[in-house]
């Protein structure tokens, strides 16, 4: 199971600068996973800047971990995100579960917040 680093602040969306620097993955390679992984999908806002969300964030620890921890190729790695193999689990706790909604709900006003 993948998880989610602590140290990382709780927020609605990161700058591309941020990810990189939570992930270790450079800005270029992040731009191009976009292009090979469905699941990579960051909001577009203002000048074409990307914005991560939390979800974001979790695929590419995802995507981290299916290339460089368990040795799977480009087109492995997406094959085993698209059928759905590899999602995080939800701890089954209240305090888990607390969180997984209020992350929801943060997201889901950030949404609100572009699409106004």
């Amino acid at each position: 199971m993948v998880r989610m680093r602590a140290d990382i602040p709780d927020k609605i969306y990161y700058s591309i600068s941020e990810v990189s620097e939570y992930t270790g993955v450079e800005p270029h390679v992040l731009r191009y996973w976009e292009t090979k992984f469905s699941r990579l999908r960051p909001k577009r806002v203002g000048g074409n800047q990307r914005k991560y969300s939390r979800a974001d964030l979790e695929v590419l620890f995802q995507i981290i971990d299916l290339l460089y921890e368990q040795g799977y190729t480009l087109e492995g790695a997406e094959k085993k995100l698209a059928t759905g193999a590899s999602q995080i689990e939800v701890e089954a706790t209240p305090e888990g579960l607390q969180r997984e909604v209020s992350l929801l709900k943060r997201e889901i006003e950030g949404i609100l917040e572009v699409m106004s």
